[in-house]
């Protein structure tokens, strides 16, 4: 008994002393995986153009690291799909430092910033202002900036001789005799595809600078091109494809230019124009410069797209809260520049793109 007992003690002895080793491996290696961070930033936006946040919160990101802040990518793989609103909840909760944010501008919003604010967190907002909120900044486009960009390239389309309409010769049974190409000799319509959550102080910027560059480019002229605008609903993952298609479906009301306020309308109407085939009779300017948008303007599916730097997105946003947790304050709104990608700047981009992927 004397001798089982003795062996009992050694044997748990050494399990102790094993145990002990192990544990202390653990926790030197996970000290080796730790980093410690000055602050803490959340990222939060809706579900809308994941390309485009993703272009972003990877800009954000970057240029937080090099100012010691950690940036986290708040909703993102939880099997839960958040409301932006609930979102601003965790992160107010959470007691971060910052919060960068876009999403739908409602009292529930508005509300949850407010308060975010009142515990001293900074909040700047992404491409379109929370207005009626106490945010520190907002980061984006200038929209009447932004509408003069598109109305110069509606102009550039009807100077260009590029707006015709088909004429048919019909006989009494119906049957096609000829069929020409004409100039047009009415205005061309036009329709501005438009998220349903955009204020309507954005929409109507953007319309109106359409409406100045013709009055600017045209003065006197009365009979200037019809502008419809289509508010899309959002709310649903295929709303958007839904209501492009039928637009296109309705080929007696199909307007001739067509302008997209966002990287998934664009991709949703240049692929209408195709299985439609609309392409050429339906002039398409788009927003955002994906490969597949890019892919679509050097082959004139879609005329233009107006290019969006999400690197310099990523900078003024932790520009504005490093700013702020200096000093105290920062810019109230900083501007983003855009420019008009053509069918010749597509091309150069791609062939960077492919130089850069090692396929050139």
């Amino acid at each position: 008994m004397l001798t089982g007992f003795i062996i009992m003690l050694l044997a748990a002895l050494f399990c102790a002393v094993y145990f002990s080793l192990k544990m202390k491996e653990v926790s030197e290696a996970d000290t080796g995986t730790y980093e410690v961070y000055d602050r803490h930033y959340v990222f939060i936006t809706d579900n809308a153009e994941q390309k485009f946040w993703n272009e972003v919160y990877a800009a954000v990101k970057e240029e937080g690291e090099r100012s010691n802040a950690y940036v986290e990518r708040l909703g993102e793989n939880l099997n839960v799909n958040y409301q932006t609103e609930d979102l601003l909840r965790i992160a107010i909760n959470s007691s971060v430092d910052g919060i960068i944010f876009c999403g739908e501008d409602n009292e529930e919003t508005v509300e949850r910033i407010n308060e975010a604010v009142r515990k001293d967190i900074m909040v700047v907002s992404l491409r379109q202002d929370i207005e009626n909120s106490d945010r520190q900044c907002f980061v984006g486009v200038n929209s009447y900036d932004l509408g003069l960009e598109y109305g110069k390239q509606i102009l550039e389309i009807m100077d260009s001789g590029q707006m015709q309409e088909t004429e048919l010769s019909i006989s009494e049974d119906g049957t096609v005799l000829e069929q020409r190409e004409t100039d047009r000799q009415r205005p061309p319509k036009i329709c501005i595809l438009e998220d349903d959550s955009m204020p309507d102080s954005k929409q109507n910027l953007i319309t109106l600078a359409i409406q100045d560059s013709f009055s600017e480019a045209r003065p006197g002229e009365e009979n200037l091109p019809d502008i419809e605008i289509k508010r899309i609903d959002s709310s649903e993952a295929f709303s958007a494809e839904e209501a492009i298609r039928d637009i296109f479906i309705d080929s007696e009301n199909l307007p001739d230019i067509m302008v997209c306020l966002n990287s998934v309308y664009t991709e949703c109407t240049y692929q209408a124009a195709v299985d439609y085939n609309r392409v050429g009779e339906v002039k398409i300017l788009g927003y955002y410069t994906t490969d597949a948008i890019l892919d679509a303007v050097e082959k004139q599916i879609i005329y233009s797209t107006m290019q969006v730097d999400t690197q310099e997105i990523g900078r003024q946003c932790m520009k504005a809260l490093t700013e702020y947790y200096e000093s105290g304050y920062t810019s109230a709104y900083i501007p983003i520049s855009t420019r008009v990608i053509g069918r010749e700047e597509a091309r150069e981009l791609l062939q960077e793109a492919e130089v850069e992927n090692g396929d050139g």
